[in-house]
């Protein structure tokens, strides 16, 4: 399977000789769903920064498809690249929500004749289209973020970065953009998703869980892999799922989970089978 990202020793420090990030190496398979974890400080929105070029770094590289990830060729690979941030606000620039998407094409030089069809599209994946004339600025904290999403599908690209995109949403919206990213991987499987979070829930629908700790990487593998290490986890401050905590309770009682379950809905309804 052919690598979306490679990262290799990588080195990065906002101060000299003090290193958020100490040597860094990781591969991420294309149209895979990755979650990156990790408490405060720990490194990986720097690494989500740098991924996607808007910092360099000491030391280390990094490719995007096979293509080494420098100042030459950072804005041809950001056209491969989308990156969704915490605060939605940050984002927008048009007076409209279609507005706004339509700038994002506008700078792809996307004909105009294409763009409401484009940005019909995309509203309709995120369960936006509604909202198409509305304000932004009106928009609660779970729109805004999918309106946000939106213009990311729009630039249509290879790798979509989300980093901290829930972190300042209510559990409602959280669980919103959760099954957003869902739909969007089975719309498009050859999307590769990564997601910089600190919701243990989201980590455990993912494909794979990387879990940061002081600028190195101390654990990666699949969700069941990565959250039976509790004692580990729990040392640096990062809790197990509901769900995991579920499925350890009921095995204890002499009920096996499968392993596909991965949802609270998913497990009610298991259960009452």
């Amino acid at each position: 399977m052919q690598n979306a990202i490679e990262i290799t020793g990588l080195l990065f420090g906002y101060e000299p000789k003090v290193h958020v990030l100490k040597g860094v190496s990781l591969s991420i398979d294309a149209g895979s769903y990755i979650c990156v974890i990790g408490h405060n400080g720990s490194g990986k929105s720097t690494l989500a920064k740098l991924m996607v070029g808007l910092l360099e770094p000491a030391e280390g590289e990094i490719k995007i498809f096979g293509q080494q990830l420098n100042s030459s060729t950072v804005n041809q690979l950001r056209k491969q690249l989308g990156i969704v941030f915490q605060n939605p606000d940050n984002q927008f620039i048009g007076a409209t929500v279609k507005d706004d998407i339509a700038f994002g094409l506008e700078n792809r030089q996307v004909p105009h004749a294409a763009m409401e069809g484009i940005i019909s599209q995309v509203l309709k994946q995120v369960n936006m289209l509604e909202f198409a004339d509305k304000e932004p600025t009106n928009l609660s904290g779970g729109q805004k973020q999918r309106v946000a999403i939106a213009g990311i599908l729009a630039m249509n690209p290879d790798i979509i970065i989300f980093d901290e995109a829930t972190a300042m949403l209510d559990p409602k919206g959280k669980k919103e953009i959760r099954d957003l990213i869902q739909t969007m991987k089975v719309n498009n499987p050859n999307l590769t998703v990564i997601s910089i979070t600190h919701d243990v829930e989201e980590a455990f629908l993912s494909d794979e869980v990387i879990v940061m700790n002081e600028g190195h990487i101390m654990a990666v593998g699949s969700p069941l892999e990565v959250f039976a290490h509790e004692h580990e986890l729990n040392a640096i401050r990062l809790d197990q799922p509901f769900i995991y905590k579920m499925r350890k309770a009921l095995f204890n009682q002499g009920i096996e989970v499968p392993d596909d379950i991965r949802t609270t809905e998913q497990l009610v309804e298991f259960l009452c089978q």
